[in-house]
């Protein structure tokens, strides 16, 4: 792992995160000639210090390749880094998600070194500024300072946990530990799992006393910073984790009653609600959505759309990430009476011979709302993907699988005029909250159980998610819920948040991953359309491949044991 140059580093990273992120924070550059000293005792400098530590937060636009190593799509582009995942070509020598290794532990460095110098701080100079009528300056100075040692604590458990999914154990730092001192890597030895999940949870409880649950009266705290909520939202994340079958195997001991009890904290915040609109979490505006937690925001741009738009818009460079068949077929279908009015769902069934000739006729709402199909409005144009369509094959760069991302596809860009957009990428939302609730619920007291009045029941929590306003699926009564069902709904839910490819692995459920990736051959007769489903190819998955095999050089310093089966 290289040394992070603190200084040259830092001015990258705030000028990257400046022009990219704008809007995310208030970026200035630090002055390249400021000591390393300095920074730690002016008050401004060390603001920006703590900024840079939000640089290393991942991408998680630029992670939507996993989703295409899941089951849940297949990139068009055939040298897209997913497909070293799906056909297994990668190792400790070549990772495609291998950076998050250096990445994680150079945030874990800038948050080590802002909270050991976190007392140099000077802000004596504001305070000798105080007139008998205004000393708002100096307070708002004093408590910016102590917050913003919440901000690192919980910035150092977000990218601790980003290690430990992917790698299992790893060292638990206390000092800002220099790279480039081999000597002192050598004397550093991997923490537990356990260890380091315990770790997470202590870090985000004393951040936790210091991020106030009302910030309102702290109209200078900028929207993106850590709020309780994000920080309780971590907690709960690391922890359904480490309840979990993988995570237990690894020597976790985290119960799925502490993993509830974590989701149940951020909820009894009362801090937050499902928003109405399901497609309103995934568009310009989501950051002031009731559901948003915590997030990226980036600057007006239109890379994604560029990217992820049907080929029939000019300006599309078919480089999409569609969705596949698999996941398509994850989504329920709505069981309704002889007048029309919706009485269930029911899985779907391409042995059902009604949903067979019409595959998106009566499905879960958030189908459409995830997924292009064949028929469907996209910028007042209707997406043709049968074979010969203006947006299916053999079209140069159309979807393999027959289908297109909708979700985070913002149809107000103009390709042509190079018109652009806000994104702003969620971390953490309620629904997703509620969703962990509920199976940290379920696998620790049953469908119905509340034993500690909670006042809400993994059952509950699910027709909660189920029911908003604009999607209002049919309730589940407690004999419909198993974890099978849950893992179903939660990637009707999630789908394209980066879950997937960490779910099947901490539930150790490789057969998803193992299954054939399937797509949608759609004929157009003229009067009417046949659906085949076909075979788009086969995956690769051993169980080693649960965990990340740490890179080869970091095994070569430390003379750590490898990952079993690397």
């Amino acid at each position: 792992m290289k040394k992070l140059k603190y200084i040259p580093a830092l001015v990258l990273a705030l000028g990257l995160f400046s022009s990219c992120n704008k809007e995310y924070l208030d970026v200035k550059n630090v002055d390249a000639n400021v000591p390393v000293e300095l920074l730690y005792t002016n008050y401004a400098y060390v603001q920006q210090v703590v900024w840079n530590i939000y640089s290393y937060l991942p991408d998680g636009f630029d992670k939507l390749y996993l989703e295409a190593a899941a089951d849940n799509a297949e990139a068009t582009n055939v040298t897209d880094r997913s497909q070293s995942f799906n056909f297994g070509i990668w190792n400790q020598y070549s990772n495609p998600d291998g950076g998050a290794y250096a990445s994680n532990f150079d945030g874990i460095r800038q948050a080590n070194l802002y909270l050991k110098n976190k007392d140099k701080v000077d802000i004596s100079y504001i305070r000798d500024k105080i007139t008998s009528t205004d000393s708002s300056t100096y307070f708002n100075a004093r408590n910016n300072v102590k917050f913003m040692e919440g901000e690192a604590l919980f910035l150092k458990a977000f990218f601790y946990f980003e290690l430990v999914k992917r790698y299992g154990g790893v060292p638990i730092l206390e000092e800002p530990l220099d790279y480039n001192n081999e000597s002192a890597w050598k004397n550093i030895k991997r923490n537990s799992v356990d260890e380091c999940l315990r770790y997470i949870g202590t870090l985000c409880d004393k951040a936790a006393l210091i991020i106030p649950a009302n910030l309102s009266a702290y109209t200078w705290y900028q929207a993106g910073r850590a709020t309780l909520g994000s920080i309780k939202a971590l907690k709960a994340r690391a922890f359904l984790y480490g309840a979990s079958p993988l995570f237990k195997e690894k020597g976790s001991t985290i119960t799925w009653a502490e993993a509830a009890q974590a989701s149940r904290d951020v909820i009894a915040l009362n801090a937050y609600s499902l928003d109405a609109s399901y497609t309103n979490l995934f568009g310009a505006n989501n950051t002031t959505s009731v559901e948003a937690i915590f997030y990226r925001r980036y600057g007006a741009q239109n890379g994604f759309e560029r990217n992820n738009f049907p080929i029939l818009f000019e300006g599309s460079n078919g480089s999409s990430i569609t969705p596949s068949q698999n996941l398509v077929d994850n989504y329920e279908v709505l069981v309704k009476n002889g007048s029309g009015v919706v009485t269930g769902s029911v899985p779907f069934s391409w042995n059902d011979p009604t949903h067979a000739a019409a595959p998106y006729t009566n499905r879960d709402p958030r189908l459409a709302f995830t997924v292009i199909t064949n028929g469907a409005s996209f910028k007042s144009r209707v997406i043709e993907t049968f074979t010969g369509g203006n947006s299916g094959l053999p079209k140069q760069n159309a979807s393999k699988t027959g289908y297109y991302l909708l979700k985070w596809n913002n149809s107000s860009v103009d390709l042509v005029n190079n018109t652009t957009t806000v994104h702003s990428w969620l971390y953490f939302r309620y629904a997703d909250v509620l969703l962990g609730y509920a199976e940290a619920m379920y696998n620790a007291y049953g469908a119905t159980g509340d034993p500690l009045a909670y006042g809400m029941t993994s059952l509950a929590a699910i027709n909660l998610v189920r029911q908003r306003t604009n999607v209002k699926m049919p309730v589940l009564i407690a004999s419909q819920i198993t974890q099978e069902r849950i893992e179903s709904e939660r990637n009707a839910e999630l789908a394209f948040e980066d879950h997937r490819f960490w779910d099947v692995r901490r539930w150790k459920k490789a057969a998803y991953f193992k299954m054939p990736l399937n797509r949608i051959e759609i004929t157009n007769n003229g009067s009417s359309l046949t659906y085949a489903v076909k075979k788009l190819e086969d995956r690769s998955f051993d169980d080693k491949m649960y965990w990340y095999p740490i890179p080869q050089n970091e095994i070569s310093k430390t003379s750590w044991a490898q990952n079993t089966g690397w």
